[in-house]
């Protein structure tokens, strides 16, 4: 069972790996962060397409569903943006790892609670970077209409972030819960030995 300080060492850690990366991803030229907006948004269909199809609930079925379309349209709007900015080029291959690929493999399946809430920590992370990137092309790009598209784009990240915390807070407690009743088990079994 982690203690609270692993927790919150965690949470930290997750909140500098998102601002070390928007670091980075802010010193690029808008064609490569379009590109790894789009690298983006792939890896975040393919996380939510990887819960749709291992999560028992069917309301988890569907509210990870709605979230693969969500990508799916996020994709196709900044692809078009890219066109337009950028006629008859390609994105370009951005060097930063995708917090996803675990997923991809599909030998991999939710076996535990503790799977669960390690494949939220990965989506948390994913949202709040996305988030953040929108929000600072937001500011760095000129066009008008641009700018409000990703300030909506933006938004429907945090949604999908405040959602995953949400479901992630709900069953770490139930895990929580669990550790601490077989904690009595071997203190009792211990007891009855002694």
């Amino acid at each position: 069972m982690e203690s609270p300080l692993e927790v919150y060492m965690k949470k930290a850690e997750i909140e500098e790996k998102v601002k070390e990366v928007l670091r980075e991803v802010s010193k690029m030229p808008l064609k490569d962060i379009l590109s790894y907006i789009i690298k983006g948004e792939k890896d975040a269909t393919d996380l939510y397409t990887f819960l749709y199809e291992n999560v028992p609930s069917r309301y988890l079925k569907e509210k990870f569903r709605q979230f693969m379309e969500v990508e799916i349209s996020h994709d196709k709007k900044v692809t078009e943006i890219f066109n337009t900015l950028y006629p008859n080029e390609e994105p370009s291959d951005v060097p930063f790892e995708s917090w996803t690929n675990v997923f991809k493999d599909r030998e991999f399946k939710i076996k535990t609670l503790r799977d669960y809430l390690d494949i939220l920590e990965v989506a948390m992370k994913s949202e709040r970077l996305a988030e953040e990137v929108y929000l600072y092309v937001s500011k760095h790009i000129p066009n008008p209409e641009y700018k409000g598209l990703f300030i909506e784009l933006a938004k429907d990240e945090h949604d999908h972030y405040e959602f995953l915390k949400q479901e992630y807070e709900t069953y770490e407690k139930a895990k929580a819960e669990q550790d601490f009743q077989e904690l009595i088990k071997e203190l009792m079994k211990d007891k009855k030995r002694a």
